[in-house]
């Protein structure tokens, strides 16, 4: 479930007390905004007056007892879900009807559109067609030395025989960037491997997941 509500990224933490301290911040951070860029300046090289503005929605005593409403009803909830922001729209994942139709009853929450996950496998897994190993480790985002990458790029290549690289690792292997990306993955078979890669990069790896047919 995802929806409109002014200021909503103000919720990333549920805390009342939070809250208003950052609408506070906000409303200060929009009036100093406005005094820089909201009066005249030299504009073009025919020294035209040119009026910078950027207008935001003020933010009310109206925005502010939204959001407490809606935290306080995420706040009291003892039901699962995960609660996700972004500017001023927000996103709800929850298996729960209940819990969607609470949401539902706020009347300031505003174009509220509803999506469906199918789950079709366990968690911890990926399911691919004809998988030839039963393994699959996931990067973390990481900034190696020249150094590194290089051993990194002979240990690949001395065990290209016995694992998959990702498309994008491949790639990335070849160019002079040096930061690890979060989608870069191997597969393989036999555990002792990321016991190997360890030694040749510490910390590299994010997560592992067991492959599964499809």
């Amino acid at each position: 479930m995802s929806f409109y509500l002014a200021e909503v990224s103000a919720l990333k933490t549920l805390d009342h007390a939070y809250i208003e301290v950052v609408l506070d911040r906000r409303k200060l951070w929009r009036e100093v905004a406005v005094q820089r860029w909201g009066g005249t300046v030299p504009g073009s090289v025919k020294s035209r007056q040119t009026i910078v503005t950027r207008r935001w929605r003020d933010i009310t005593d109206e925005t502010s007892a939204n959001l407490h409403e809606l935290a306080e009803l995420l706040i009291k909830t003892s039901i699962d879900y995960k609660f996700v922001t972004s500017v001023n729209h927000a996103y709800v994942y929850t298996s729960s009807l209940s819990l969607i139709k609470k949401l539902e009853g706020l009347d300031s929450l505003t174009d509220i559109r509803y999506t469906e996950a199918i789950v079709n496998r366990p968690k911890g897994t990926v399911k691919l067609k004809n998988p030839k190993h039963q393994y699959r480790s996931y990067f973390k985002s990481t900034k190696l030395s020249p150094q590194q990458k290089d051993n990194l790029t002979n240990f690949f290549d001395n065990q290209k025989d016995h694992l998959r690289i990702s498309p994008a690792l491949v790639g990335w292997l070849m160019t002079p960037f040096h930061r690890t990306q979060e989608y870069f993955f191997i597969d393989y078979d036999s555990e002792s491997w990321l016991v190997m890669l360890s030694l040749v990069s510490p910390g590299l790896i994010r997560k592992t997941v067991n492959i599964i047919p499809a």
